[in-house]
């Protein structure tokens, strides 16, 4: 699991400018090097998932129900799969990609080929869960499969918010270092303020290297304290996974009569694996026909 020397990782909410501008500011280290511990995942596989873990955290912070939540996931055509996060309100997080062990070559230029181990022939999906009758869901084309500019892409096409994300994980033996960055300009924003934020772009390319050098405190002067930045609230994002023996439980009953008793006859008991965290849960023929019961009373 996580190398316990980590720090714990944090997020701030800032408000730019005086209240020009929004921004939610991320260090995730320690939850993508959990999410590379579970799921033992390739470098490029970390970098891909970690990214969208971290994007996702600070999508999570913007939901205003702490029972909310919000599932993002990529669907790109690319040799990873559906590379899939799911957040709550508090920032925590959970996450698969179906192929974690695909390490393609290197780009030209040294670094990894995150838009290629992605795919960029598909589309980005964010659905939130708000209590309604129905979900949210929103939909865009990716741009690059970089997974930044494509979460950009759906802020300013999905919710009509332009937005400049910057999200970077940063591997070696482990996690090096991992965070991004989201600015939101308001309606009232004025033409230099969002000069000033246009101008600054170049600046967060690097942002992984940023909190490697600087962590997340450095970070916030180093990227941010030009723009004059005001810290409204701090959560600590994590690696959290909720799953319980109840909810798979819920799942088998799911199923029906006729597929419970297949398994009983034919494999006399059930494993199911969590794809979040990897745990197994198992099941006893005995157990599944106390299930079986339970599902006969609610037919």
């Amino acid at each position: 699991m996580t190398d316990k020397t980590l720090n714990l990782d944090g997020t701030l909410r800032l408000s730019l400018m005086g209240g020009q501008a929004r921004a939610f500011l991320t260090e995730s280290t320690r939850t993508v090097q959990d999410a590379r511990s579970i799921h033992r995942l390739s470098r490029v596989a970390t970098a891909a998932l970690g990214r969208l873990l971290t994007g996702a955290s600070m999508m999570g912070c913007m939901l205003k129900d702490e029972r909310d939540s919000l599932t993002a996931y990529i669907k790109g055509g690319g040799p990873l799969g559906t590379v899939l996060a799911v957040a709550r309100a508090d920032g925590t997080v959970k996450g698969y990609v179906d192929n974690p062990d695909i390490e393609p070559p290197l780009r030209p230029d040294g670094k990894l080929d995150v838009g290629g181990a992605v795919g960029r022939d598909g589309q980005l999906t964010v659905i939130k869960d708000l209590g309604l009758k129905e979900p949210y869901i929103g939909r865009v084309n990716l741009r690059s499969g970089e997974i930044g500019e494509d979460l950009a892409m759906y802020f300013t096409a999905s919710e009509q918010t332009p937005s400049l994300v910057s999200l970077g994980v940063l591997v070696g033996e482990d996690v090096v270092a991992a965070g991004g960055l989201i600015i939101q300009v308001m309606p009232e924003c004025s033409e230099a303020a969002l000069k000033s934020i246009e101008a600054s772009a170049p600046m967060f390319m690097n942002i992984s290297k940023t909190f490697a050098e600087y962590g997340l405190n450095g970070a916030l002067e180093q990227l941010l304290g030009h723009l004059e930045p005001e810290i409204i609230a701090t959560s600590r994002p994590a690696y959290r996974c909720d799953c319980t023996r109840e909810r798979f439980e819920r799942g088998l009953i799911s199923l029906g009569r006729d597929e419970l008793t297949t398994l009983i006859r034919e494999d006399h008991g059930a494993e199911v694996n969590c794809h979040f965290c990897n745990r197994t849960y198992r099941f006893s023929e005995k157990q599944l026909r106390d299930l079986l019961e339970r599902a006969q009373a609610d037919a």
